[in-house]
C-alpha cells in the first residue's frame, strides 16, 4: 500500500484502471492455458498449456496484490475509485 499512498486520487484511479485491465488479460490467458491443459491431457496425457509456459498464476497473484494495495491506499485517502 505504501507504494501508492504518494499518488493523487486521479493518478491512483488511472493506475488502478490499468492494473485491472492487466489482471483481466492475465485471467483470460490463464483460462486459455487451462483449456489447453485439459485438451492436451485428453489427447496425449500431458498438460500442454502449462508445459509451454501458459500458466499465469504467479502474475495473477501479483496483479491482485497490486489492485488490493491500490484500493487500500484509495480508501485511506478517501478517494472515489472506480468499482
Amino acid at each position: 500500500m505504501a507504494a501508492y499512498t504518494n499518488l493523487s486520487c486521479e493518478a491512483l484511479a488511472a493506475e488502478l484502471k490499468k492494473e485491472r485491465a492487466k489482471l483481466d488479460d492475465l485471467s483470460k490467458q490463464q483460462i486459455s492455458a487451462a483449456n489447453g491443459d485439459a485438451f492436451g491431457v485428453f489427447l496425449v496425457g500431458v498438460p500442454i498449456g502449462s508445459v509451454a509456459g501458459g500458466d499465469k498464476e504467479g502474475e495473477i497473484a501479483a496483479s491482485k496484490g497490486k489492485v488490493s494495495a491500490m484500493q487500500s491506499a484509495g480508501m485511506s485517502k478517501d478517494c472515489k475509485l472506480p468499482a
